[in-house]
């Protein structure tokens, strides 16, 4: 599935009026409006009327405006009431399986053969569970799947083991992320938010461990921590350099009928490596359309 390939995904209480109104303006590639764990009880409500206002607010986007709805009827509702046309996406929580994001899927085409919306709202399951991991391949291919995002402090506690930014004991389930997310073609998955925004050393450091395992993007909780998050998935300019170069010869033989160049190192270059490429040049726009904001 072709997509935005965001860097950061920035999380907001939806119930916290002013965090909520001044988050599109932090940098993030993306802001997800949070209904779930974030909220409390009381404050559902509140955090619906929120989120509802803040959609409606921005004309137009500077971000990807993103919410995180509840689990079940609750959730359904939500996203009734949240529908809109700067809605880029709903963040599933606590998925199980497929019909979780069948029934969300089934309500937005509803919705959207209503008004004749032209660009389809992206889904985003979060993988937070021991069962979500098992159903990893028919989550991963389920209709408006964007990215899966993965929830290590629930899925910690869920399989009784203590993960953190830096240990291993979820390595298993951050591959097995990777995995689901390339067989199904989605975009590459989105790494956890790291709790220790105090910590930046230690964010980069595990960020990059993130990106040399597959992961491409990262959600935060933390203003602070997206400049980090940038930098780690954000190419140097010798890379886009050098997949320019790759993706203009490859593309180059192929019109010339050959399906295999040699790179400028004289290695062989086939469709597989080009993708990567392709990848870089992805990130590279996102930083440049950065720039292009902060001029104006």
């Amino acid at each position: 599935m072709s997509g935005r390939l965001a860097r950061s995904y920035l999380y907001v209480p939806a119930d916290a009026t002013e965090r909520l109104a001044s988050a599109s303006r932090r940098g993030a590639d993306a802001v997800i409006a949070d209904l779930e764990d974030a909220v409390a009880l009381k404050h559902k409500d509140l955090a619906l009327d929120n989120a509802v206002e803040w959609l409606g607010s921005h004309q137009p986007a500077s971000s990807e405006l993103w919410v995180r709805i509840n689990p079940g009827e609750r959730g359904l509702a939500e996203v009734a009431a949240l529908f809109h046309e700067n809605l880029s996406g709903i963040c599933l929580a606590k998925v199980s399986g497929p019909e979780d994001i069948e029934r969300v899927g089934a309500l937005l085409d509803e919705l959207e053969n209503e008004i004749g919306r032209q660009s389809p709202v992206s889904l985003m399951p979060l993988i937070e569970s021991a069962l979500a991991l098992q159903s990893l391949p028919t989550i991963a291919a389920a209709p408006r799947v964007l990215r899966l995002q993965i929830g290590e402090i629930d899925l910690a506690a869920d399989l009784g083991v203590v993960g953190t930014d830096n240990s291993n004991e979820l390595a298993f389930c951050r591959s097995s992320v990777v995995v689901a997310s390339a067989a199904a073609g989605l975009l590459p998955p989105v790494g956890a938010v790291s709790r220790e925004f105090r910590d930046l050393e230690g964010l980069e450091a595990s960020t990059r461990r993130l990106q040399h395992g597959g992961f491409v993007g990262r959600a935060a909780i933390h203003p602070v921590q997206i400049p980090i998050i940038h930098s780690v998935f954000t190419p140097d300019p010798e890379e886009i350099v050098r997949a320019q170069r790759l993706v203009s010869q490859y593309e180059a033989a192929l019109a010339g009928g050959h399906g295999v160049v040699l790179d400028e190192d004289g290695r062989m270059v086939d469709e597989a490596v080009v993708r990567q490429s392709r990848r870089i040049l992805m990130l590279a726009n996102l930083e440049s359309s950065d720039r292009d904001e902060e001029g104006r």
